[in-house]
């Protein structure tokens, strides 16, 4: 049975993890606030006794225009808090899968990012989780996957399907970006194919993308929700959405114009199926049906 620990509690990911976790691993939970609450004598001890042999980091400082006024906040959350759980992960030969994001990419490229792909962040956030990444591969390369990810959203915590489906409900008309491209990824798919990586032992190390096939651009994305909310009963009444460019909207943040991943490398390596991003939204919008979203 391994044992892994699990840094995040309520967050979209970590949320999907724990009710994911199979019965062959032992899981323990330490959620953000507590992990920075306890001292570094105390996060030793609790490494050393629960000697897990894997420590996932579902944690991160992922508020784009904020990391830009404040991008000390984003280096401790995305860069600092890995260092140290690399240091700990030392002490028990722990490997560490840490999730990172298709912003570290500039966005200027046509086709899908593949991991060798030169990494060029346009925002702080993204500076910020490159910076982990780099450290990871100079100073604990054997012992560390990274998981680069996009769009991600759950049943659970914060992302763009939820707000989308709350705004549709309660607006008439909704505009929408139509010059940002990327790969939107359910989290559930995602938390199976993390377990499914640790249980295999297949992949012990390296840089690798994962989200569900294909792209689309914020309005396409939003248009697909909006469509599937109302068959499935999730909205009562049909938006209107209009197509606009990111320049209509004044933010901090530079994003990435196109930042879709491919994901060929993890998938064949874990031999898994192809599954497309509308295949996979229309799965977890008839999940959402089916539970209480939160």
């Amino acid at each position: 049975m391994a044992k892994v620990l699990l840094l995040g509690q309520s967050g979209q990911l970590a949320s999907e993890l724990r009710l994911t976790a199979p019965t062959s691993i032992e899981l323990k939970v330490l959620s953000y606030a507590d992990f920075c609450c306890l001292t570094d004598t105390a996060l030793k001890q609790l490494f050393i006794c629960f000697s897990p042999d894997w420590v996932i980091n579902a944690v991160a400082y992922n508020l784009v225009d904020q990391a830009e006024l404040y991008p000390e906040r984003a280096i401790a959350g995305n860069f600092y808090l890995v260092q140290k759980l690399q240091k700990l992960c030392v002490l028990t030969k722990s490997k560490l899968l840490h999730i990172s994001t298709d912003y570290v990419f500039d966005g200027l490229a046509n086709i899908p990012y593949m991991e060798h792909d030169q990494s060029q962040p346009i925002n702080q956030y993204g500076k910020s989780k490159r910076e982990a990444e780099l450290w990871l591969l100079q100073e604990y390369a054997d012992s560390s996957v990274v998981i680069r990810t996009s769009w991600l959203y759950s049943a659970y915590g914060s992302n763009f399907v939820k707000t989308m489906l709350k705004l549709m409900q309660t607006k008439e008309m909704l505009q929408m970006v139509q010059d940002q491209q990327g790969s939107p990824c359910w989290a559930y798919g995602l938390s199976c194919v993390i377990w499914h990586l640790i249980s295999t032992k297949v992949v012990t190390s390296g840089i690798y993308h994962w989200a569900d096939s294909g792209y689309c651009s914020r309005y396409e994305f939003a248009l697909a929700i909006q469509a599937l909310g109302l068959t499935l009963d999730l909205l009562s009444h049909k938006a209107q959405i209009v197509a606009v460019d990111s320049g209509h909207f004044a933010q901090a943040a530079m994003r990435p114009r196109f930042s879709a991943l491919d994901s060929t490398l993890l998938r064949n390596t874990l031999s898994l199926p192809v599954l497309s991003w509308q295949e996979q939204l229309e799965r977890a919008l008839r999940s959402f049906s089916a539970v209480q979203v939160n």
